[in-house]
């Protein structure tokens, strides 16, 4: 039986603020931004030890120490919520999430960083697909601290034994109709008579979002037109969530429990044990696996972007740094931003966290890599479409949609059905 492990646990063997300091001094960078000695407040996550460690340098450099209250990304909201009807600043930095970011900016409560982006961080290389979930009716709101998506995770002994190349997905996404070789892949592997199924995901709740919405892009469709109307019953739609479908009950190559599943660390108890070919799940899973000392498939979990219809294709799960519009200090705000992305401190960051990067030059540096083997799968990832449907609403939208996708997948509505209730009741509930 494998141990349960979170991500804190993860965090926690992985991260170093010491070392992160060290690194950090080792850097000087020429700033676009005239210095401000105001004093700033930042709100940030309570996993980013990372940004936390920053704080001794900026103090060095700027001749102000930051005020930092962390929160945790469940209270994120509320708080933001909170301080926002107030009308109170909760400080000049702060930590949003990509679902966060167009509604936050629909009520004028997020400053507009598109010039600050274009002139302070499009030049070290923020990687563009990134921006995306900070984008909203044609403006930036946010700065990507780091980046991730989900991505193709599998059991290479699995496939050893079925006589199948083992190195072969790495290089699926490259290939279009690869979703198709890891279904025949997944059914070589398939064994339900000895608990060893070819695929396993997390489908309960609103996980089912991430699959799907990866199968949607990647068959050439979006959740959003040009007008953020919903669009996810498209031909394409329907044939992503046929794929899903045809998985538990047609070709019965996933674990039957993956509806059951809430999310990553549900579904991955079985991967660890070594009775799962494939996970479609968050990069740092095969970091974890490849680890552990109680896991079958260590040394043995390969990682690469999700496999391609027409292209390969995946959901943002990105985080971000904003300026709230009641900030005491936007100017200050803007400058932990930019000293948070700059090249030397992104390389900090991806060198002492599991947390990768946002600027292209820093997923490719050898201190990041080696911290963080599957940065380059992430940097891949993000050179095809990872959009999430950023809407005002789409917290809302999403849930319906999850909730007809779970339907679907348990065959009490067929696909179109299902997706054209979901696009009824998403056009209702903006009316």
């Amino acid at each position: 039986m494998s141990k349960k492990i979170t991500r804190r646990k993860f965090i926690n063997k992985t991260g170093s603020a010491a070392l992160a300091g060290a690194l950090v001094s080792q850097f000087g960078y020429n700033f676009a931004l005239a210095a401000n000695k105001d004093p700033v407040s930042l709100l940030l996550g309570s996993h980013m030890d990372y940004l936390q460690a920053l704080a001794p340098k900026y103090s060095e450099k700027f001749g102000v120490t930051p005020s930092i209250e962390t929160v945790t990304t469940p209270d994120l909201s509320v708080k933001l919520n909170s301080a926002y009807i107030a009308r109170k600043s909760v400080g000049d930095a702060i930590f949003v999430t990509a679902s966060e970011i167009a509604g936050l900016a629909d009520k004028g409560w997020l400053h507009d960083l598109t010039d600050f982006v274009d002139s302070n961080l499009r030049p070290n290389g923020v990687m563009e697909n990134s921006l995306t979930a900070a984008t909203y009716k044609g403006k930036i709101y946010a700065a990507p601290i780091t980046i991730g998506c989900p991505v193709l995770h599998w059991n290479k002994n699995l496939l050893k034994s079925a006589g199948l190349d083992t190195e072969a997905p790495a290089d699926w996404h490259k290939t279009k109709n690869s979703w198709n070789t890891m279904i025949e892949y997944a059914k070589e592997i398939n064994d339900p008579d000895n608990d060893i199924y070819g695929i396993v995901d997390a489908w309960a709740g609103t996980h089912s979002f991430w699959t799907f919405g990866a199968l949607l892009q990647a068959n050439g469709g979006s959740f959003l037109n040009s007008s953020l109307d919903p669009v996810m019953n498209s031909d394409a739609g329907i044939e992503a969530l046929n794929i899903m479908i045809d998985l538990l009950h047609k070709d019965k190559i996933i674990d039957p429990a993956t509806p059951t599943y809430t999310w990553v660390f549900d579904a991955f108890p079985s991967y660890n044990a070594g009775n799962r070919g494939f996970f479609l799940s968050w990069p740092f899973i095969s970091g974890i696996a490849n680890h552990s000392e109680d896991s079958a498939v260590q040394g043995m979990s390969g990682i690469a972007p999700l496999p391609a219809l027409q292209s390969s294709a995946s959901v943002d799960g990105s985080e971000f740094l904003a300026i709230p519009k009641y900030s005491d200090n936007p100017e200050g705000g803007k400058q932990f931003i930019e000293f948070a992305l700059s090249p030397e401190n992104q390389i900090v960051q991806g060198s002492t966290s599991p947390w990768a990067p946002s600027l292209d030059p820093a997923l490719g540096h050898a201190d990041v890599v080696k911290n963080i083997p599957f940065a380059g799968v992430i940097r891949d990832s993000y050179l095809y479409p990872v959009d999430g449907g950023f809407s005002a609403d789409r917290n809302q939208w999403v849930e319906i949609l999850s909730n007809e996708v779970s339907l679907a997948i348990s065959q009490k509505k067929n696909a179109k059905d299902a997706l054209n209730d979901a696009v009824n009741q998403i056009n209702a509930s903006r009316s």
